[in-house]
């Protein structure tokens, strides 16, 4: 995927860590300054169709869509020539066959950052870029090999306002540690996420998926999503965690590393949603709530 002399550009990213460190690294690759909107699969649409009552998509060189599964989108609107997509979640890998202008790599691939890293043939980025990369992969992918991984995500999900422009300030030419006041937000939210694991309630059900028994597990969060799904993964031995957010009406769902059920996929189903294979969410639907009642409280 070369990348020559290009006037101008425009950036849709996912409004997450992986989405944030997609645009950096992009940025990094290109070595030009992209204006950017983060937004979600959900807003997408809507937020593009605004974007073109405000500018003429003719006149820019690229427009780049990166870490959103946007096939359910009017694809009409953005599958163009001068698009491109880039996304690794594996919801998007076979609807990705239908567009016919973009220009498109969609491939499952443990983060997105990760991803442009190894398409875009430029010159050696920085060992400090190249750590903050690998920090957002190790996190989307929930990998949890480095710890900075887990405090990177606190810090960004801190930021208020524009956390995309938050975390590019923070981190422009990569990571190089974490300064006293990011340790600081760190700290509080890791003493934070202890207190809400100690007052969880936790509801468990064995539900048949993919011809086998299943031990799924369930709680109500409305911050920390991931960490406390992962935290009743450990904790309890789940193969699969709902955690519902009946503040915004959401399900986010994890998975263990031995459970080998598409999460991406049962979100599709159950919930209206979608996702990686091992991490996904949508929202609450009359098909939720009646495997709802089959939860007891652990």
């Amino acid at each position: 995927m070369p990348l020559g002399p290009q006037s101008k550009y425009f950036v849709f990213t996912d409004a997450d860590l992986d989405g944030a460190g997609s645009y950096l690294t992009l940025k990094w690759l290109t070595g030009k300054p992209l204006k950017y909107k983060a937004t979600t699969v959900k807003k997408f649409e809507d937020d593009f169709k605004a974007w073109l009552k405000r500018n003429d998509i003719t006149t820019y060189e690229t427009v780049y869509i990166l870490d959103l599964d946007v096939s359910q989108s009017d694809v009409t609107l953005f599958d163009l020539p001068n698009v491109k997509i880039i996304d690794h979640h594996k919801t998007h890998v076979e609807p990705s066959k239908n567009y016919k202008h973009a220009e498109v790599h969609v491939k499952e691939y443990s983060s997105c950052a990760k991803l442009i890293y190894s398409l875009v043939k430029a010159p050696n980025l920085t060992n400090e870029q190249k750590k903050l990369i690998l920090l957002v992969d190790d996190y989307d992918s929930w990998s949890q090999k480095i710890p900075a991984s887990h405090d990177l995500n606190m810090i960004f999900w801190n930021y208020q306002g524009d956390r995309l422009g938050h975390f590019v300030k923070d981190f422009p030419n990569g990571f190089k540690g974490f300064n006293t006041r990011q340790l600081k937000v760190a700290e509080f939210y890791n003493r934070k996420l202890e207190k809400l694991t100690s007052n969880l309630q936790v509801f468990k059900s064995t539900i048949r998926i993919q011809k086998q028994d299943r031990e799924v597990f369930a709680v109500y969060a409305d911050t920390l999503i991931s960490d406390i799904g992962h935290y009743v993964i450990e904790t309890h031995k789940a193969d699969i965690v709902f955690v519902i957010n009946l503040g915004v009406n959401r399900v986010s769902i994890r998975r263990s590393n031995e459970c080998d059920v598409d999460v991406g996929k049962l979100a599709q189903k159950l919930i209206d949603g979608g996702g990686h294979p091992a991490a996904s969410g949508g929202v609450i639907t009359e098909q939720f709530l009646n495997l709802s009642k089959m939860f007891l409280p652990v």
